[in-house]
């Protein structure tokens, strides 16, 4: 029997790669214009203009905000601007990304 925080995980994983359009990161830069903005927003839109599947654990996200990001990036540098000032790091996994604190 699932848990409401694992629920809860589970809901913020799928909700986060509901729309990659495949398993892996877009290779290719990407425009992004982002305002500042709550973190759990952010990394859905990266998510979705990426193509990335983003794993983070929901707590890590709580009073976040993402920088803005504006510009053409590749994946892993738009992630980077986006998590600036936040102490938390994205790196590349097989699937996508995986969000976790420094």
């Amino acid at each position: 029997m699932l848990t409401r925080s694992k629920l809860s995980l589970l809901g913020a994983v799928l909700l986060l790669s509901a729309c990659a359009d495949s398993k892996t990161c877009k290779p290719n830069a990407v425009r992004y214009d982002y305002p500042q903005q709550r973190l759990d927003q952010a990394l859905q839109d990266f998510s979705h203009k990426s193509g990335c599947f983003v794993e983070v654990d929901p707590a890590l996200l709580q009073n976040q905000q993402a920088h803005k990001v504006h510009g053409s990036y590749k994946p892993k540098q738009a992630l980077a601007h986006i998590l600036h000032g936040t102490g938390l790091k994205g790196s590349r996994t097989d699937n996508g990304m995986k969000i976790q604190a420094r």
